[in-house]
């Protein structure tokens, strides 16, 4: 462990004011709702950001709200992202979601739709991909009238928002929708089987391991079938033709480092083109310090994935 590091694993020292061990638990799921849904209406929008509110009819017809954050002066038309923020599929966006989105419109620039869909433990699998299935669909449908590029969208996701992103993405054909230009998936979880070698070892990393990880799909496949288990695990879908230019983010110390390595070497397979980016002295969510210097470079880097992908179309 280096000089001014404090911890079981080799952390960037910037990080280890975040560095703590959290439970997850239903409890802990219910007290977070309450203050993440709170401090979201709190939270200011830039000043050179706009956002339009609109709802979409998502899995059962509920209603699934979200938001299309834009700059305030953007031209007609742009390209778009839709960001699935992560959360064990349990947790309502937190605040660096939003500024991270914020971000995003910002300096790629594109309009981010933002959808606030349904989450456990009330809503197992499915309702969680449908509404953000929904999402795109309507996004897609509609994209003239939102000043959209259709055959420039990105669909973006981080930890759980990423096994849903994946999902769409592998979805898109069979769905019949828009086929997206790329996607990003930052430290995704690919693999409900939860084999994988990082999954054994990380047992104790801060913000998440493998323990929260085996009761988050626990919590989220209740009552599926063998059917919906392998729907819902992307490390177990057929992937579909003329695959999608793919980003992918790994944190070293986080029980999904595997997976998502695994998950880019099945994209690989299929002939597309992968950016693996495997961050060092991280641990999952760790980009939650967002002025870190390592968050920072990373979520540059990400930025940089998609500019260049969209200056190829």
């Amino acid at each position: 462990m280096n000089a001014g590091k404090r911890s079981a694993y080799d952390i960037d020292e910037e990080l280890c004011g975040i560095s703590k061990r959290i439970p997850y638990n239903l409890l802990l799921i219910k007290t977070a709702a309450i203050y993440l849904r709170l401090a979201g209406k709190l939270q200011k929008i830039p000043d050179d950001l706009k956002v339009r509110k609109f709802t979409v009819e998502g899995f059962q017809n509920l209603p699934v709200p979200l938001a299309l954050i834009e700059s305030a002066d953007s031209p007609e038309i742009l390209p778009a992202m839709l960001y699935i923020h992560g959360g064990a599929f349990s947790y309502p966006a937190s605040l660096y979601h939003k500024e991270l989105a914020y971000q995003y419109a910002r300096e790629i620039p594109c309009r981010v739709i933002f959808p606030d869909y349904h989450l456990l433990p009330r809503y197992p699998y499915p309702a969680a991909f449908l509404d953000n299935l929904a999402v795109y669909r309507w996004m897609t449908a509609h994209a003239s009238k939102l000043g959209i590029d259709e055959t420039r969208i990105i669909i973006a996701g981080d930890s759980a928002g990423a096994a849903i992103a994946a999902c769409i993405v592998n979805s898109y054909q069979k769905e019949r929708l828009t086929a997206p230009c790329g996607q990003m998936l930052v430290y995704p979880a690919t693999d409900a089987s939860l084999s994988s070698g990082s999954m054994k070892k990380y047992v104790d990393t801060p913000l998440w391991n493998a323990a929260n990880n085996r009761k988050m799909w626990r919590y989220y496949l209740n009552g599926a079938s063998e059917r919906e288990r392998k729907e819902a695990s992307p490390m177990d879908h057929e992937l579909p033709e003329g695959f999608p230019k793919t980003y992918i983010e790994t944190a070293e110390y986080d029980c999904l480092h595997d997976e998502g390595i695994a998950y880019a070497d099945k994209l690989k397979l299929t002939g597309a083109r992968v950016v693996v980016n495997e961050t060092k002295g991280t641990f999952h969510g760790y980009d939650s310090c967002l002025d870190a210097g390592i968050s920072r470079i990373n979520i540059n880097r990400r930025i940089s994935f998609i500019r260049d992908l969209l200056n190829e179309r």
